[in-house]
């Protein structure tokens, strides 16, 4: 199936498209419910604004990406690290700096 230039609402339901592509298009306020996205590939990707709940990233790999303001809530960051250093090692840190200095 193919929908070249068309500006209208695409409802998709108990759907297989796996393999599809998308490339050049505006899916602002779209809503994604139960939907199985693993080993999907995101590449050049405005996510601005946008709301992760109840999400399994578990093995997800970013690279390159603004992560500016980003806020995490009630995660499982077990074995997550940043620039190579493990998040609880540097939750650790801060910790026992926060306990040192008084705080």
């Amino acid at each position: 199936m193919e929908v070249h230039d068309k500006r209208d609402v695409l409802d998709v339901r108990n759907a297989i498209v796996a393999n599809s592509s998308f490339d050049d298009v505006n899916m602002s306020n779209t809503q994604f419910h139960n939907v199985n996205l693993s080993a999907a590939r995101i590449q050049r990707t405005n996510l601005t604004n946008a709301k992760v709940e109840d999400a399994n990233l578990a093995n997800t790999f970013f690279t390159n990406v603004n992560m500016s303001n980003v806020k995490i809530e009630n995660a499982e960051v077990a074995g997550m690290m940043i620039n190579g250093i493990s998040l609880g090692d540097l939750i650790q840190a801060y910790e026992t700096a926060k306990t040192a200095g008084g705080n």
